[in-house]
């Protein structure tokens, strides 16, 4: 899911990025990967701070 949103953020569709990064949070939450999730959190701020609602 992670590299999904990354494809869908490099393809200018942010909100589609976000709802990929989310699914990729809950299943990195759910697994115990902090790695996992530390590098989903950054990308959701990243993409929330290009949108401005961040």
């Amino acid at each position: 899911m992670h590299e999904l949103g990354n494809l869908y953020a490099n393809k200018g569709e942010v909100d589609q990025a976000i709802a990929l990064f989310n699914q990729s949070l809950e299943i990195n939450e759910r697994i115990g990967n902090v790695q996992g999730k530390a590098a989903t959190l950054d990308c959701l701020e990243y993409l929330r701070q290009q949108r401005g609602s961040g």
